[in-house]
């Protein structure tokens, strides 16, 4: 990531305090996240789900881009009686150093970091990706079609995980999305 896309995303967090709710999508999914163990939240913004899976009794690391996102996270963190790790990374430049119980991932994508995601996870641990593929472009705009998985790609993404459930539909929040939610298998093979 470009420098200018770093200030890009500082002034639209510093415009407004973007993403405040837990998405309905996430919300709808929660009996597939654990609630203890430590947390990786990729791309995490200002921090809604963070927070929320901190809430529900996990150890949550956010890495964001943004300092500005991640400032206003530790604040909601604070507000709400809870702690965060905050990370400013690129992740074009990979994850984060650490194993995770879980790792979530939340209307980001980038092919390259699902690799570092089934090795970064502990044995056991679960991936939750939620995103919207290219389906969802035929209505709307954003985000571009070039930053869209395919409809059916995750799975194939993640083979050396055991796919626990997927599925795509336009769900609560009108676009198009996919739910992935794969485990790493307890003793690797």
């Amino acid at each position: 990531m470009t420098q200018h896309d770093r200030e890009k995303w500082d002034r639209k967090y510093a415009e407004a305090n973007l993403y405040q709710d837990v998405s309905q999508v996430v919300l709808a999914y929660q009996a597939y996240f654990p609630t203890s163990g430590s947390a990786l939240d990729v791309a995490g913004g200002a921090g809604r789900h963070a927070v929320w899976l901190a809430k529900r009794g996990m150890d949550v690391t956010i890495v964001d881009v943004s300092p500005v996102a991640l400032r206003q996270a530790n604040c909601l963190a604070e507000e709400s009686g809870v702690s965060l790790h905050s990370v400013c990374h690129d992740l074009d430049l990979g994850l984060p150093i650490g194993s995770w119980d879980l790792i979530f991932s939340n209307l980001f994508f980038d092919r390259r970091l699902f690799e570092e995601f089934q090795n970064a996870l502990t044995p056991g641990g679960r991936l939750v990706v939620i995103q919207p593929t290219q389906t969802n472009a035929t209505r709307h705009a954003k985000p571009p079609e070039k930053f869209l998985p395919q409809d059916n790609e995750l799975p194939e993404l993640v083979d050396g995980l055991n796919v626990i459930l997927y599925e795509t539909g336009w769900f609560q929040e009108g676009r198009f999305d996919a739910v992935l939610v794969a485990e790493r298998p307890q003793v690797d093979s």
